[in-house]
C-alpha cells in the first residue's frame, strides 16, 4: 500500500517527444500520444522517475488535491488463491516485496489474483516501485510467472529477471556447493517443505 502524494505534469511547448518518460514509468501512467505524453492522474504513483530523466527538464511533479491510495485490501481477492499463488511462487506472505512502501507479498499477490496482468499494473494497483524501484521487482515477477501471465517485456522497459530462490537450486547444485548451507537454510525458512522451484526456473548444473 502506498499513499501517492503526487502526481506528474510537464509544460508541453518545449517537449521533443523523445518517449523517455514513457519508457521510465513504472506504473504504465504515461503513454504517448501525436508525440507528446498523455499522463493519467490515477495510474501516477508519483515515483519521479519521469522528472528525473526528462533531457529538457520541462516535467515535475505537483501535490495532488486529494492523496491517492493506492492498495488491494484482503476483502477484493479470494484468501485461497491468494495463498496458492504465494506457495506456488515460494515466497512468504508476511515479508515486504515492496521495502519502501512496506507492501507485502500478500497484497502484490491480490492484485495478480484480481486481474493485474502486467509488472505496470501491479505498480499502479498497489504503488509499488513509488521508491527506489528495484527489490520489488524480481519477487513481484516471480508472481507474475507463477500465475501464467505473459512474462515478455514491453519494448525497451527495463525489467529485472527473476531471480533464483532457495527452491530453484537443483539437487545437483546443492550437492556441488555444500559450503553454501543451502539444504541449512532451506530448513529454517521453510521447515515444512511447502515450496517447490517455480516451473521454468530451476538452476542446472552449469550454475
Amino acid at each position: 500500500m502506498a499513499t501517492i502524494k503526487l502526481v506528474a505534469d510537464y509544460n508541453r511547448e518545449p517537449c521533443t517527444g523523445c518517449k523517455l518518460c514513457d519508457i521510465v514509468c513504472p506504473s504504465g501512467a504515461i503513454r504517448m500520444e501525436a508525440r507528446r505524453p498523455v499522463i493519467d492522474d490515477a495510474a501516477c504513483i508519483g515515483c519521479g522517475r519521469c522528472v528525473d530523466r526528462c533531457p529538457e527538464e520541462i516535467m515535475w511533479m505537483k501535490p495532488r488535491e486529494v492523496p491517492l491510495v493506492a492498495t488491494v485490501t484482503a476483502e477484493e481477492a479470494p484468501a485461497e488463491a491468494v495463498e496458492a499463488l504465494l506457495l506456488k511462487a515460494g515466497i512468504d506472505p508476511a515479508i515486504s516485496v515492496c521495502v519502501c512502501t512496506l507492501t507485502s507479498a500478500a497484497e502484490i499477490a491480490r492484485s495478480v489474483v484480481k486481474g493485474a496482468q502486467t509488472l505496470e499494473e501491479v505498480c499502479a494497483m498497489t504503488g509499488m516501485r513509488s521508491g527506489c524501484g528495484i527489490y520489488c521487482v524480481a519477487p513481484a515477477l516471480r508472481l507474475l510467472a507463477a500465475a501464467g501471465r505473459d512474462m515478455t517485456p514491453p519494448p525497451q522497459h527495463r525489467w529485472y529477471p527473476a531471480t533464483l530462490s532457495l527452491y530453484d537450486l537443483s539437487d545437483e547444485v546443492r550437492a556441488r556447493y555444500p559450503d553454501a548451507f543451502i539444504d541449512e537454510d532451506r530448513a529454517v525458512f521453510d521447515p515444512q517443505g511447502r515450496y517447490g522451484p517455480l516451473e521454468g526456473t530451476t538452476s542446472k548444473e552449469t550454475v
